[in-house]
């Protein structure tokens, strides 16, 4: 089996063409919305493990490389008014390179089997909701492997580390629009989906435990 890690919101980077559209969106940028905070440090960290790994240059508000074509905030409030010709762009030169790679990559390896880590970060509250339990599992409750084997990784962890706390598809949907539920679609056999998210007030400190977790998972899957 092949092993795959991508991170989708691993910069808040822009292109230099785009970047009198941000002048004044400084603060966003740096915060959750402009990517996902502290993300980069686990990708470098789980990268070792992986076969293959890719991760998007820019922020998500130049467009969402997480989200259909067809998804309501596919260009965020900075470059939702683009006229069409400019939308256009960003969809050929900025979404279409960086989710054609990665579904490529899977295309050659598919008949081996490809086991995909999408690592992302997510805030520690959300509104009035504190998100206290700090790893999830995101995948699709539907396919049983993908659901067998969210079992295995979660007992690893506890194994690793007894007082990590982990819960499946939290703190969002796995079967939600998505880049992983894209790829279900297009590979509905030998494709293992996983969304991997990570509260960011703690990622720095469990990268050891989650490398460690991938590593024994790694071993079980071999």
């Amino acid at each position: 089996m092949i092993w795959l890690l991508t991170c989708e919101h691993y910069s808040n980077g822009l292109p230099l063409k785009y970047a009198d559209t941000f002048l004044k969106a400084f603060d966003v940028l740096e915060s959750h919305r402009g990517y996902d905070v502290r993300v980069a440090p686990m990708f470098i960290r789980l990268e070792p493990l992986f076969d293959e790994s890719y991760h998007y240059r820019y922020s998500r508000l130049l467009i969402e490389p997480n989200r259909s074509l067809h998804h309501r905030h596919l260009f965020s409030p900075f470059t939702t008014d683009f006229s069409a010709e400019a939308k256009a762009d960003l969809v050929s030169n900025y979404y279409q390179p960086y989710r054609r790679q990665v579904e490529k990559f899977i295309e050659s390896y598919i008949d081996q089997g490809v086991f995909h880590v999408s690592l992302h970060s997510f805030t520690p509250t959300l509104g009035n909701q504190n998100r206290e339990t700090p790893i999830g599992i995101l995948f699709d409750s539907k396919r049983q492997q993908e659901k067998d084997l969210a079992v295995i990784w979660k007992r690893i962890i506890k194994e690793v580390s007894q007082e990590l706390k982990v819960r499946f598809n939290y703190p969002y949907r796995g079967a939600a629009d998505g880049f992983t539920t894209y790829l279900r679609k297009c590979f509905p056999e030998n494709y293992i989906g996983f969304e991997l998210e990570i509260r960011n007030d703690v990622i720095l400190n469990i990268r050891n435990d989650i490398f460690q977790s991938l590593a024994n998972l790694r071993g079980v899957l071999e």
